[in-house]
């Protein structure tokens, strides 16, 4: 996560969930019984990426080597996955796109950054959110509900030499091409969980709401403790949002490693992991085809 210049605003909102309109539902069966969310599994990824891999700089052989682990997690699982290389800084970077088989062209996209900044091995910034899509993944491989959602570990969310930021998913967005971006259902960012405060999320403000007040409502009525934010241009949700498609945020504030050597798996909270896990699973389990096109009619 790389932070803007505009402040977070957190707010905390009692209200906010009434008078949003709730999506309609047509209460899916088949996924019932999926497990919890497990936290072993997800800080497994965390160990991996963080610890034995460490700094995952833009276009250096970190990067590669998540990007590596991450497919291979994902094709394990039974995902196809497809490699978006692009250029970033005279070298190479990468975006890891997954979909279940039997996945619409242009539905969901749950995504995180893999990247870091140099120093950092990035276990909170942002490994906890690829662990936490991982894990999510697992846990939706091979349900009905697995055709709604696309699981992307974005390169190049950090800031490039040239000053631009989320290069990873702005390359994602501009690959969709005018059909894609018009027909993507939306988009939620994973960045930065697993800090020991609370879940924060929201959007920019930039493209409609639906989508962060629609996960936001999910995740409370969940029984899980959250706040609604108006957030900066600071993570993969921007690209999203400027193109008109819409995005949420979910973050858990600043920390005192962010950015630095200290960004360690000791130093990030495990049940923080888990407590975004359940919070994505909670909103994928919810998707389906009537949700989806009531995001796109109000994008």
């Amino acid at each position: 996560m790389r932070r803007g210049s505009a402040a977070l605003v957190p707010v905390l909102v009692l209200s906010l969930s009434c008078g949003i309109p709730a999506p309609p539902t047509d209460g899916i069966a088949s996924v019932s019984a999926i497990e919890k969310f497990s936290k072993q599994r997800a800080m497994d990824h965390v160990r991996k990426l963080a610890g034995d891999i460490g700094v995952r700089v833009r276009g250096t052989r970190g990067e590669l080597l998540g990007s590596r682990y991450i497919a291979r997690r994902f094709k394990s699982l039974g995902y196809r996955v497809n490699i978006q290389k692009f250029a970033v800084d005279n070298g190479t970077s990468r975006n890891v796109v997954a979909w279940w088989p039997s996945a619409k062209k242009f539905p969901f996209v749950v995504g995180a950054h893999m990247d870091t900044v140099s120093g950092a091995p990035g276990a909170n910034d942002n490994a906890s959110g690829v662990a936490t899509i991982l894990e999510v993944a697992r846990l939706f491989a091979g349900t009905r509900q697995a055709q709604w959602v696309r699981f992307v570990a974005f390169g190049s969310e950090e800031f490039v030499n040239s000053g631009v930021h989320h290069l990873g998913s702005a390359t994602y967005v501009r690959r969709l091409g005018p059909r894609g971006r018009a027909r993507l259902a939306g988009m939620l960012s994973v960045d930065m969980i697993a800090d020991g405060v609370p879940l924060r999320i929201g959007h920019i403000g930039i493209s409609e709401p639906v989508v962060a007040r629609s996960v936001y409502r999910k995740v409370t009525e969940g029984g899980i403790a959250t706040s609604w934010i108006k957030s900066c241009d600071c993570s993969d949700h921007g690209p999203f949002e400027h193109a008109g498609i819409p995005a949420s945020f979910m973050w858990s504030g600043d920390e005192p490693n962010y950015h630095s050597s200290s960004d360690t798996p000791p130093n990030m909270d495990p049940d923080d992991l888990a407590r975004t896990g359940d919070a994505v699973r909670l909103f994928v389990k919810q998707l389906n085809r009537r949700i989806l096109e009531y995001y796109r009619r109000k994008g």
